[in-house]
């Protein structure tokens, strides 16, 4: 990789954000594409996030990808905003054009579809969906749910926070506290964990018996390890987020580039990557 004065910058962003695997899907593709271009991973522990996300802009980057916890104030950083970030509330891509303000996307919920995808293996039309937390991914997931006309029930610590999100994004859902996890999640055809449990040390109430049916972490490797490994015990077939990581990446990048990138590629580095961390 060689960096000129004409290679443009793009980043991750979040606290934590050592763990992420953004930078290696986006140079990755980067180099495929042969773009002038390198993306880099940025440690934001700020009182006013919003404020220094636009610094970002005034600074030269020409895109930053957001993650937890600063998913809406990328929205409040922004100068504009698409629909859909303005519907979820969050954003997770910022794209600078003509050296202006940011312009918000949230592509969380293009990632969350591709990931629900694959753990359910059909259409969700119908089926009874669990989804744990409230926050920035908690909503991209739950405006996708809403929009396939799911039997959907939200659980979060804070029920407060899981009925402003029903009444925001779903209207209809069921809504309750963590502890009623285990009988919701009985009736379940599957579960979707957005909270970070795994960030901050915390665990899951006891899951039911599985059976079989699909356990969905949008977290992945260290992140989402005790959690799946929980779901796994109780019987469920548990499922990473790392095809969420990498569908939202992917949309980031043809909002960046107008080119689609290799995903099954970005997948599979991932899932060594993930492997090797154990």
């Amino acid at each position: 990789m060689s960096i000129s004065p004409a290679t443009k910058l793009y980043a991750v962003v979040g606290d934590p954000v050592a763990h992420s695997l953004s930078p290696l899907i986006h140079n990755r593709w980067l180099h495929e594409a042969g773009i002038d271009a390198v993306y880099v991973a940025l440690h934001l522990k700020s009182p006013d996030p919003a404020a220094d996300l636009r610094a970002l802009a005034r600074a030269g980057y020409s895109g930053l990808n957001i993650t937890l916890p600063h998913k809406v104030a990328a929205l409040a950083s922004a100068g504009s905003a698409s629909p859909e970030a303005r519907q979820v509330g969050a954003a997770n891509t910022l794209v600078r054009e003509n050296g202006g303000d940011w312009i918000a996307h949230n592509t969380d919920v293009d990632g969350f579809s591709l990931a629900m995808a694959h753990a359910l293996g059909s259409d969700p039309r119908g089926r009874r969906v669990v989804l744990i937390g409230a926050g920035g991914a908690a909503r991209a997931a739950a405006l996708h749910l809403a929009q396939r006309g799911v039997e959907l029930a939200i659980v979060n610590r804070s029920k407060a926070n899981a009925d402003a999100l029903a009444k925001a994004l779903a209207p209809g859902a069921e809504t309750a506290d963590l502890g009623d996890l285990n009988s919701l999640a009985e009736r379940a055809d599957i579960v979707v964990n957005s909270a970070s449990l795994g960030h901050v040390g915390a665990s899951l109430p006891e899951l039911p018996a599985g059976k079989g049916r699909p356990f969905l972490d949008l977290s992945y490797g260290k992140a989402a390890r005790d959690t799946l490994a929980a779901a796994r015990a109780a019987g469920w077939a548990p499922h990473d987020g790392l095809r969420m990581l990498v569908g939202q990446a992917a949309a980031a990048f043809r909002i960046w580039f107008a080119q689609s990138p290799d995903m099954n590629g970005a997948l599979s580095a991932c899932e060594a990557i993930v492997a090797v961390r154990g």
